[in-house]
C-alpha cells in the first residue's frame, strides 16, 4: 500500500500539482486522481519500487494484461527523465516498422532526449530496470516542465 500512495504522489508531483491545494484542483482532476488511486489500490501488483535501481516507481500494466509500463521519477528535479514509457515493440514490428532504425536506448540514466523514441532489444540491460526484460521495447522519456 505504501508504494501505491508513493506512486500517486509521484504522479501528482510530476504533473506539477503538488503545491496546489485540494480546493484549487478542479472537481474533474480530483475525480481522476481518485480513480487512479483506487485502481492502483486494487491492483498493487502493478507497482514496482525501482528507487534503488533508477530512482523511479514503475506502473506496470503488463501485470494486469495491459500494454505498457510507465516509470515516474521519485524526484523529478534530479532528472530530465520525469516519465519514461515502455511499449512492447512486437505489434510495431508486425505492422512493418523497423524498430531497429530507432536510436538505441542509452545505457545510462538521464541522457535520453525529451520526446525521442528509442529501441531497446530484449536482451539488452536497460538502466531503468537494471536487467534485461526479455522482450523488445520502444522507449520514450518526457520531461515535465
Amino acid at each position: 500500500m505504501k508504494y501505491v500512495t508513493a506512486v500517486v504522489l509521484t504522479v501528482v508531483v510530476s504533473l506539477g500539482v503538488a503545491n496546489v491545494t485540494a480546493g484549487e484542483l478542479s472537481d474533474n482532476a480530483m475525480k481522476a486522481h481518485a480513480v487512479i488511486g483506487n485502481y492502483l489500490k486494487t491492483n498493487p501488483e502493478m507497482i514496482i519500487d525501482l528507487a534503488d535501481v533508477s530512482g523511479e516507481y514503475c506502473v506496470n500494466t503488463w501485470a494486469v494484461n495491459g500494454s505498457h509500463m510507465t516509470h515516474y521519477a521519485i524526484d523529478p528535479s534530479k532528472t530530465t527523465e520525469d516519465m519514461v514509457d515502455f511499449v512492447t515493440a512486437q505489434s510495431f514490428i508486425d505492422s512493418g516498422l523497423d524498430v531497429t532504425k530507432l536510436p538505441l536506448m542509452p545505457s545510462k540514466l538521464g541522457v535520453m532526449n525529451n520526446g525521442q523514441w528509442y529501441y531497446l532489444p530484449g536482451d539488452a540491460v536497460g538502466p531503468h530496470h537494471g536487467e534485461a526484460l526479455g522482450l523488445a521495447l520502444i522507449v520514450r522519456s518526457t520531461e515535465i516542465q
